[in-house]
């Protein structure tokens, strides 16, 4: 009789252990399978391609204006942490007819549904938004936390927290794209080069 008490005990501990070892296996893979889920989305070498072609566009038109814009000296000391940039941003294209045409069929052939233009010393701060202080008019920064949250998807807001820019770049420009343009299920991907 104590030996078949000593076996349940036994096979309590190993179920414990066991169980454990696989909720810590589970957990894990959970991780690498939500990090490779990010890692396809996001910075993928063919939107990363993309987002060069549409910096090197906006280079050849007036893209010092959103410049200008993002600059601490021109809008106070708190600055703006992004503008975003369209087809109607005023002035860019500016005498660049030709260049606003392509730019428009660049839009549609790479399903471009965001583009931003973000200060890089601001990307901290960006991260540090959340919707609670987007919401609360206290917070020090409820401007640009609110429009970060107005103004933005939900993928580019979480692309735009993941960021991790080494080199030092004054300024990001990050794309968010859509897979296709009539999909019901459609992907978003994103990409970012330095400006």
């Amino acid at each position: 009789m104590k030996k078949n008490g000593f076996v349940l005990i036994e096979t309590v501990i190993v179920v414990i252990v066991l169980t454990s070892s696989l909720l810590l296996l589970y957990t894990s893979f959970n991780k690498i399978l939500q990090s490779e889920k990010t890692r396809v989305n996001y910075d993928d070498i063919n939107y990363i391609y993309r987002t060069w072609n549409v910096r090197k566009l906006l280079d050849s038109v007036n893209f010092t204006i959103p410049m200008r814009e993002l600059d601490t000296k021109t809008t106070g000391e708190k600055g703006i942490h992004f503008v975003t940039i369209g087809l109607e941003y005023s002035g860019l294209f500016d005498g660049f007819s030709e260049k606003k045409s392509l730019f428009e069929q660049m839009i549609n052939d790479y399903n471009i549904e965001q583009i931003i233009l973000i200060n890089k010393s601001k990307i901290d701060d960006i991260k540090k938004c959340t919707k609670d202080k987007a919401n609360n008019k206290s917070y020090s920064d409820y401007e640009n936390c609110n429009m970060l949250y107005t103004n933005l998807s939900e993928g580019m807001i979480s692309y735009l927290k993941s960021l991790n820019v080494e080199f030092n770049p004054t300024y990001v420009l990050a794309i968010e794209y859509k897979s296709c343009s009539s999909c019901d299920n459609a992907k978003y991907y994103y990409g970012w080069v330095g400006v």
